[in-house]
């Protein structure tokens, strides 16, 4: 196995992540499901509940009896938005750690992928939080929707800046920025044909009935992942001169897949 990441375009990029994808297939998947599959079925018996609640009002017609369903709605509506964007953070942290692991031991081990999110989940989470807020912020007043695209292809990288650089949230930001700094073109256009890829499957995928959404997010969302952390992996050898030797420090196993 070379010890060196090349450069690579975007047909190297897009071919090794279906490359990856294809021979991981089952245990990306599995580290997807394990968030994913939960989080379908709580969302399914939060609907059922609404339902079930909206039902039982039957004869009521006096309108201030709705208010006690609508504010434990709202209560399911926020704590399953919670839970899912943590469960979403860790498990993309998951993820992006499987990837690398297999660049540097061609194995993926999802407990200790699962292990080493966890361990950087409050800096994912909080660039998260930073950098959803800021292009929200930017994107709610329709005018600054330019800045909130520009600001969203710098902080493509938080993630894996946070994850396996070990940078806090702040840091992440601003590693990012400075990876993309110089190329936002170039990074913005293979995104954007990553996430065609990544929506139109999730579209197609859909349309099964009840767990089309949940089949179709477990099947894409490890090539997506995949996808960008190679680009983020090209980034850092084009100025950085990165490679495996680097990337097992970070990840703190040695080239072959023994534990550092």
């Amino acid at each position: 196995m070379s010890t060196r990441l090349g450069p690579k375009d975007i047909g190297g990029i897009l071919g090794d992540a279906f490359r990856i994808y294809g021979s991981n297939f089952l245990r990306l998947l599995a580290i997807v499901a394990i968030v994913e599959v939960p989080l379908g079925i709580l969302g399914i018996v939060f609907g059922l509940l609404g339902f079930l609640g909206a039902g039982g009002l039957g004869a009521v017609v006096d309108p201030w009896a709705l208010w006690p369903l609508i504010g434990t709605m709202v209560a399911f509506i926020v704590v399953f938005a919670i839970i899912s964007i943590v469960a979403g953070v860790l498990m993309t942290g998951a993820v992006i750690h499987a990837v690398s692991e297999h660049y540097v031991s061609q194995t993926i081990n999802i407990g200790q992928a699962y292990r080493f999110a966890v361990a950087r989940l409050g800096a994912m989470l909080g660039a998260a939080v930073l950098a959803g807020l800021a292009v929200f912020g930017m994107a709610i007043t329709v005018i600054g929707i330019p800045a909130a695209v520009y600001f969203g292809v710098r902080w493509l990288f938080i993630y894996q800046a946070a994850l396996l650089e070990g940078t806090g949230a702040r840091a992440a930001l601003s590693r990012s920025s400075a990876l993309v700094k110089g190329t936002w073109w170039r990074v913005f256009g293979i995104i954007l044909v990553i996430g065609i890829i990544v929506f139109a499957a999730s579209l197609i995928l859909g349309l099964i009935p009840v767990v089309g959404s949940v089949i179709g997010t477990i099947l894409v969302t490890p090539f997506g992942v995949a996808g960008g952390t190679l680009l983020y992996y090209d980034l850092r050898v084009r100025k950085e001169e990165y490679g495996l030797e680097g990337l097992a420090s970070e990840l703190q196993i040695s080239i072959g897949g023994e534990g550092a």
